[in-house]
C-alpha cells in the first residue's frame, strides 16, 4: 500500500505540473534531461537529489524534505563558495572535474609553499660579495702596479733628491735620488701640484731638505699606494713624517704612519718624544699608542731623561696617567716632580709656566712650595 501510495502521488504531481506548465516549459525541461544525460558527472548529483525526493513522502512531517534540501545545498555548485579556506583544494578539483561547476568555482589559491623561493635573491647576494672580493682584488693588483713603477723607475719623468744625512753642508752633498712620475706627484696635493706641475720654472727635480731619506721613501710609497707598508716604519721618522705631512697638506699620511707603528717595535728613547709629538699637535691615535707604552713599560720609562723634555701639558698627563693606575709609587712621582722643577727651572719667575706647574703639585697633599716656588715634602 505505501508503494502504491508514493506512485500515486508521485503521478499526482507530475499531472498537475504538466497541466500548469505550458509547452515551451516541457521542451525546456526536455532539453535539459537531454542535457544531464550527456554529461553523467555533472548530473550525478541532480540525480541523487531527485531520489531522495522521490522516495520522501510530500505530506511527512518535513524532516525528509530538510534533509533532501541540505543535500541538494551540498551539491549544489554555489556551496563551494561558502566553504572554509582549508577546503580550497577540494573544491578546485571539484571544479575541474564538473563542467557545470567551471564557471562559478573560486580561482585556485596560491599557498606560501607555492611562492617562488628566495634562492635567486641569495644569489645575487653571491655575486655582489664576488663583485666586491673581485673589485677589491683589482685595486690590489692596480695599487701593486703602481708600487713597481715607483720602485722600478720604468717611465718616470722627473726625480725627487733627499740629502743623505739629513741636512745640506756646502757643496758636499750627498743626496738620494728617487725617480718618480710627474703626474702622480702632481695629484697627491696642492703644494705638490703648484711645485711640479705648475712652476714653469721647475727643472724637473725636487728636493727636500730636513728629513731622513727612510721618511721620503715612505712619503713617496703612500703617493703612489695611499698605503703605508714599507719596512722601513720606525718610531725615530714620526717627527719627519710630520714634518713632511704638514708640509705637503697630507694629514692622512700621518694618521696612516700612526696606525702603522703598532706593529713595530719601539725603542724606550722614543717613547715620550713620540708622546709629546701627539700631544703637541692632536694626534689620538699616536698619542693613544703611546699611552698604551707608558702604561705598560712604566718601571722602565719612569728612568727615561726624555721625561725632562716633555712639555708641560704633556707632563701633567703622564703624572695623571702613572698616579690613577699606580703604576709608579708616590714618592717616585715626586722625585720626578721635583727633578722636572729643577730641569725646566720652573719658579714664580716663570710666569707661562709655573701656573700649571703649581696645578701638578696639588695632585700631592703632603708638597708645599717654599718662598722662591720650590717645592718641598713635609
Amino acid at each position: 500500500m505505501s508503494d502504491f501510495k508514493r506512485s500515486s502521488s508521485k503521478t499526482s504531481n507530475s499531472n498537475d505540473l504538466s497541466k500548469s506548465l505550458p509547452n515551451s516549459n516541457k521542451d525546456s525541461r526536455r532539453s535539459t534531461d537531454n542535457e544531464e544525460q550527456q554529461s553523467t558527472d555533472a548530473a550525478a548529483p541532480k540525480k541523487e537529489e531527485a531520489n531522495i525526493l522521490s522516495k520522501s513522502p510530500v505530506d511527512s512531517d518535513g524532516a525528509a524534505i530538510e534533509s533532501a534540501q541540505t543535500a541538494a545545498v551540498t551539491a549544489s555548485p554555489l556551496s563551494s563558495k561558502r566553504e572554509s579556506t582549508t577546503d580550497n583544494t577540494e573544491s578546485d578539483s571539484a571544479a575541474q572535474s564538473s563542467p557545470g561547476n567551471a564557471r562559478s568555482s573560486s580561482p585556485k589559491r596560491v599557498s606560501m609553499a607555492d611562492t617562488p623561493s628566495r634562492s635567486p635573491r641569495r644569489s645575487i647576494d653571491k655575486n655582489v660579495v664576488a663583485d666586491t672580493a673581485l673589485e677589491t682584488a683589482e685595486q690590489h693588483s692596480t695599487k701593486q702596479c703602481r708600487l713597481e713603477y715607483f720602485r722600478s723607475g720604468t717611465d718616470a719623468d722627473c726625480e725627487v733628491h733627499v740629502p743623505r744625512n739629513g741636512e745640506q753642508e756646502g757643496g758636499n752633498v750627498c743626496y738620494k735620488k728617487f725617480r718618480c712620475h710627474r703626474i702622480f706627484l702632481a695629484t697627491a696635493s696642492a703644494k705638490l701640484e703648484q711645485d711640479v706641475f705648475q712652476n714653469k720654472q721647475w727643472n724637473g727635480i725636487l728636493q727636500i731638505n730636513g728629513v731622513s731619506p727612510e721618511s721620503v721613501e715612505i712619503f713617496l710609497e703612500y703617493i703612489y699606494t695611499f698605503e703605508v707598508t714599507s719596512a722601513l716604519v720606525d718610531l725615530r721618522i714620526i717627527g719627519d713624517i710630520y714634518i713632511l705631512s704638514t708640509a705637503y697638506n697630507m694629514p692622512e699620511l700621518l694618521q696612516t704612519f700612526s696606525k702603522r707603528l703598532k706593529d713595530v717595535d719601539w725603542p724606550l728613547d722614543d717613547i715620550f718624544p713620540a708622546f709629546n709629538l701627539a700631544f703637541q699637535h692632536n694626534l689620538p691615535d699616536l698619542e693613544n699608542a703611546c699611552v698604551e707604552k707608558i702604561l705598560n713599560l712604566a718601571e722602565e720609562l719612569k728612568t727615561q731623561s726624555s721625561i725632562m723634555k716633555l712639555q708641560i701639558y704633556a707632563f701633567n698627563y703622564l703624572i695623571q696617567y702613572w698616579m690613577v693606575t699606580e703604576a709608579v709609587a708616590t714618592n717616585e712621582l715626586i722625585q720626578l716632580l721635583q727633578q722636572y722643577q729643577r730641569e725646566n727651572n720652573l719658579n714664580f719667575k716663570n710666569t707661562k709656566q709655573f701656573p700649571h706647574f703649581t696645578k701638578i703639585v696639588k695632585y700631592f697633599s703632603n708638597v708645599l712650595l717654599d718662598a722662591e716656588g720650590l717645592i718641598y715634602v713635609s
